[in-house]
């Protein structure tokens, strides 16, 4: 039985972050606005009834997941598919080396992400495949938790975000999601709605 309600909740700020560097599966930790973020985001939930909560398996979600149990006695089970995508050669460079040294695989990597692969990297596609899968292990597996807390990274959120309420995984821009953000959502018949802030 899939759980009633479903806390998103995207990591905290790292270094990384704040250079403005693609982190992908790079693995740094959270930086001190990242601890203070992350501690906000428990302090919200700590009014909410968490049964479970998954995160993503690398380092800057699972010191904020770790904040988040705290204040809910619940073990935190990490899952390697709600990994951010993996950027390859450009993870730790900014968009403008990027831009500067791959200008004509950005074009085409931010026309269709879907299709296009970075070196050394995966497609969006097999990270919408790999999310589903966590989603389905999620879903499944967990018959007595009607709440369920996932923190993973801003790549994997927007598609799971899309999965749940049905859109195509071509609109996940429409999510935007800060560091620290919580998106809370419900069950409504085959779907999930997003809850008012």
């Amino acid at each position: 039985m899939t759980p009633y309600r479903v806390i998103l909740v995207r990591h905290g700020e790292t270094a990384w972050n704040q250079e403005g560097r693609f982190l992908g599966q790079s693995n740094p930790g959270l930086n001190e606005m990242g601890e203070l973020q992350a501690q906000v985001a428990a302090d919200i939930l700590n009014g909410e009834k968490i049964d479970r909560i998954f995160s993503s398996d690398m380092l800057r979600t699972f010191e904020t997941s770790q904040i988040i149990a705290q204040g809910h006695n619940v073990l935190v089970k990490e899952m390697p598919f709600l990994r951010e995508i993996n950027f390859g050669a450009w993870e730790g460079l900014t968009f403008n080396e990027i831009q500067n040294n791959y200008p004509v695989l950005l074009n085409k990597w931010l026309k269709d992400p879907f299709k296009v692969r970075i070196p050394g990297g995966e497609t969006a596609e097999e990270v919408w495949c790999r999310v589903l899968e966590g989603w389905k292990i999620i879903s499944t597996a967990n018959s007595y938790a009607d709440i369920v807390a996932i923190v993973a990274h801003g790549g994997s959120l927007r598609l799971l975000l899309c999965h749940l309420t049905g859109l195509d995984p071509s609109r996940q821009w429409e999510f935007a999601l800060g560091h620290g953000e919580i998106i809370i959502l419900e069950k409504n018949g085959d779907i999930y709605s997003v809850l008012d802030k």
